[in-house]
């Protein structure tokens, strides 16, 4: 069970995400927790929007200034390093070193499908347990990959399941054995004895491991769906991809999974004037060419409301369409964010502050 509560956050592409996942970071740890904030998008946004200069595979502390309660860090996936510290843990020194030196191993660590979305929900498992946070959050792929960060434990434990590869390799009877030896003679006369060799030995090593690696595995698919593990959809106010958050949603429910509500953002606010007048805008304009100017400034309030009434009338319809669900609207921030100062612009808006009333 995770000794620290997480937080994971799903959406889209470009629905702001990344920057979600730091603003809900740094909300909890204004609260007075310590937190951690991963990402897995290997763009570095999370880095831009925290302020810092990178991100590694460490937790990198995030200064908050003076009077902050809590504490905040921050990092980057790095699955071949990840790889290579889970290897260290389950194997010998002498294992581990072969292992890592195996041409296949390197291969599945660094571009096998799967292997990313693996090494995430690992290194989800490895801050969730360690002690040193009160709460995780984590940046997933857009939602595209989001089943396969959910299914990666299941996955991995399949491609390292030594007894696999003893079935294919080893002297076992019948026809489909007969026929997978005969096909792998195929491969091996294509790919040549080395590429073979390198895989029997790469099965060879994991047997050392597999055990610790599939103990881990399940303890890493039961993290997802612990409570204490929630996930957030994100959206924005804009976009026409909802439906594909209802899918997720549904993907959520079917894996038994804690859906935690909808986080709406780049939410036009409804314009508060007032307003210059009509005529006294007009009346200024220096000359005939600048008068569609004119009529585009008296025009802007108006568009202004009907976009923000727009914005809370498809997040009524969003919630009505999951069954009923908690919703924070997060205003937009004229030119984005790229540091702490925009990022707590957003904190107001995010939990631990209670749902948006709609």
């Amino acid at each position: 069970m995770s000794a620290a509560r997480v937080e994971v956050c799903c959406g889209v592409g470009g629905t702001g995400k990344t920057t979600t996942s730091a603003a809900l970071a740094l909300a909890h740890a204004r609260d007075g927790e310590r937190v951690v904030v991963l990402t897995i998008d290997p763009a570095r946004r999370l880095a831009d929007a925290l302020g810092l200069e990178r991100l590694d595979n460490v937790p990198q502390a995030v200064p908050l200034g003076e009077g902050a309660t809590g504490s905040l860090h921050a990092l980057m996936l790095d699955r071949k390093r990840t790889w290579d510290a889970l290897v260290s843990e389950h194997a010998s020194p002498e294992t581990a070193e072969a292992l890592m030196a195996n041409p296949y191993y390197q291969a599945v660590t660094t571009r096998l499908s799967g292997s990313h979305e693996y090494m995430a929900v690992e290194k989800l498992h490895e801050l969730a347990v360690a002690g040193s946070w009160d709460r995780v959050i984590v940046d997933t792929p857009p939602a595209q990959h989001v089943v396969d960060f959910f299914r990666a434990p299941e996955r991995i434990r399949g491609i390292l399941d030594r007894s696999v590869m003893k079935g294919l390799f080893g002297g076992g009877g019948g026809l489909r054995a007969a026929a997978t030896r005969s096909t792998l003679s195929v491969v091996q006369r294509i790919a040549g004895e080395g590429v073979m060799g390198d895989i029997r030995a790469f099965f060879d090593l994991v047997g050392e491991i597999s055990p610790g690696i599939r103990q881990r595995s399940a303890a890493v698919a039961a993290l997802l769906r612990d409570p204490r593990c929630r996930y957030w959809l994100v959206s924005d106010a804009d976009a026409p991809e909802r439906n594909d958050l209802l899918g997720f949603l549904d993907e959520l429910r079917a894996q038994q999974m804690a859906f935690a509500g909808f986080l709406v953002n780049r939410v036009q606010a409804v314009p508060a004037g007032p307003f210059p007048d009509p005529d006294a805008v007009r009346a200024a304009a220096p000359g005939p060419e600048w008068a569609r100017v004119a009529d585009v400034l008296v025009a802007l309030p108006e568009a202004a409301r009907r976009r923000a009434l727009a914005h809370r009338a498809a997040s009524r319809q969003l919630v009505r369409d999951a069954g009923g669900a908690p919703v924070w609207l997060v205003p937009e921030v004229t030119g984005g964010i790229t540091s702490l100062e925009g990022l707590g612009r957003l904190t107001p808006f995010l939990p631990p502050r209670p749902p948006t009333s709609l």
